[in-house]
């Protein structure tokens, strides 16, 4: 087993920056989102005391890793183990090494979340954080076997354990979560482990010993779901479409690339139904300073929080769905677009169908997204509103077009789990700041979201400068997409 256990944990270490990664994402989500975590956990009722809130990002930065990093170690080897099996090393001996590496895995997560708090606070030293960050990992870290054993897309598995941590993190205990529905959520009781808040509706076992009973219970139901699937398989053959007009034929196949995403397309619609108005509904109605531009005047105006944040969750959570269906759809058609280009296919012609693709999904979540907010929420000017927002996906699908190719699966799914967060959900976000900070004026989103924020609260359009910035960044990411897709495509 050890053996294999170092086999598994070399092949993850051959793309370094895996690894890198692996320690690096949890500096920077501690380090950057630690304070503004926590003004947004007291403002919507949950923990109030700062401390604590660091203390808990260390083991949501662990969580989501651990559990990103565990679903692509599974999901990228699943025929080679079901080989492996095969050849004699027995499923027991193959799972045996895959859970340990995933622990390993799942070990660097949890040091660079801690090693990040420690910047912060004392509290990192603490037996009960450092226990606690722990279990958050082992518990993601066993969720995200369990997709990989069982989910075929790679796709659909890493957004299935991705938007899980979301609805885990964000309508947590923390948060101010507290309906009897969020206690079945598997990072409910840890966060209140590390945040030394007693739920009182734990019974016998207390909140550790339930939380004990969840890493146990996932890393379980990940060794036997990885036994059951790690057995030979046959594959199955791929029909071909017939010949037509290069673009007509390329369309036909891209819309039935996208009808093998399904998981994609649920979260596309349900993501922002159920983020958007949670999130909405859990938001007190309390006034709060906005920086905007009237009439040629910039100024400060008091604005409903509960209507800042109706507006500025459309782009936060079209941000990450338009980023993650760039980054898929280029690394699920990589192959197929290699070989198109030693056929009379140009290469424009290839990237512009796949242009499409994404522009379809990232609509799509755009259309969902601004109707929800609508049933609670009224811009000012709504065509400048949804333009915004559409400046929005188009920009981080092309982010994630550029991403794919450069960082791989695993690191890219890590990036884009950090860029819109910070761009989008921190730097831009009014809620923490009336005025986005210097640093945040140099982001992809910028400029898009001041034009958002004009449409949604200002009755005359007085962004034209951040109009031009918005579609000077989406002009320049564009340019750097067509050369990446050329470089991996024309070999």
């Amino acid at each position: 087993m050890i053996a294999l256990t170092s086999r598994w944990l070399l092949e993850y270490a051959r793309r370094p920056l895996n690894l890198v990664l692996l320690v690096a994402v949890p500096v920077i989500f501690v380090t950057l989102s630690a304070g503004a975590l926590a003004d947004f956990a007291d403002i919507l009722g949950g923990v109030s005391d700062v401390g604590d809130v660091e203390a808990a990002t260390a083991g949501w930065a662990a969580a989501v890793l651990a559990g990103v990093a565990g679903f692509f170690h599974v999901s990228q080897s699943r025929a080679a183990d079901r080989r492996l099996a095969a050849a004699g090393a027995g499923p027991g001996r193959v799972v045996a090494s895959r859970l340990f590496s995933t622990w390993v895995l799942a070990g660097l997560a949890v040091v660079g979340a801690l090693v990040a708090l420690r910047v912060r606070t004392d509290l990192a030293t603490s037996p009960r954080v450092i226990g606690a960050t722990m279990l958050f990992a082992l518990i993601y870290a066993g969720f995200g076997v369990l997709v990989g054993a069982l989910v075929r897309s790679e796709m659909n598995g890493s957004l299935i354990v991705v938007f899980a941590w979301i609805f885990d993190v964000f309508f947590g205990p923390a948060m101010g979560g507290s309906a009897p529905v969020l206690r079945l959520f598997p990072l409910h009781f840890p966060t209140l482990v590390v945040t030394d808040v007693a739920s009182g509706h734990s019974g016998s076992l207390s909140d550790l010993g339930l939380s004990l009973v969840w890493a146990t219970g996932s890393m379980g139901a990940a060794a036997v779901a990885l036994v059951s699937t790690t057995r030979p398989y046959e594959h199955a053959t791929r029909l071909t479409s017939p010949r037509r007009r290069r673009l007509a034929a390329a369309l036909g196949a891209a819309s039935r690339q996208l009808g093998r995403m399904p998981v994609m397309w649920i979260l596309t619609i349900g993501l922002p139904v159920a983020f958007i108005s949670a999130s909405i509904a859990v938001t007190p109605d309390d006034p709060t300073p906005v920086e905007l531009i009237e009439g040629g005047r910039r100024g400060l105006s008091i604005i409903s929080m509960a209507d800042v944040h109706g507006a500025v969750m459309v782009p936060i959570t079209i941000g990450f769905l338009a980023s993650l269906a760039g980054l898929f759809v280029i690394l699920d058609s990589a192959q197929a677009d290699r070989r198109l280009s030693l056929t009379r296919y140009r290469t424009g012609e290839i990237l512009a169908v796949r242009m499409i693709v994404i522009a379809a999904a990232a609509l799509a979540a755009t259309a969902v997204s601004v109707a929800v907010t609508a049933v609670s929420f009224d811009a000012a000017s709504w065509p400048i509103f949804v333009a915004a927002n559409v400046l929005v996906a188009l920009t981080y699908g092309t982010i994630g077009v550029i991403v794919g190719p450069v960082f791989g699966r695993l690191g890219g799914l890590y990036v884009l789990l950090m860029l819109p967060f910070i761009d989008i959900g921190l730097a831009q976000n009014a809620m923490f700041d009336a005025a986005p900070p210097a640093w945040g004026r140099y982001m992809p989103a910028h400029g898009a979201v001041r034009v958002m924020m004009d449409g949604a609260f200002t009755s005359t359009f007085d962004e034209t400068g951040a109009l031009v910035l918005a579609m000077a960044w989406l002009g320049a990411l564009g340019v750097v997409a067509t050369i990446v897709f050329r470089r991996v495509t024309v070999r």
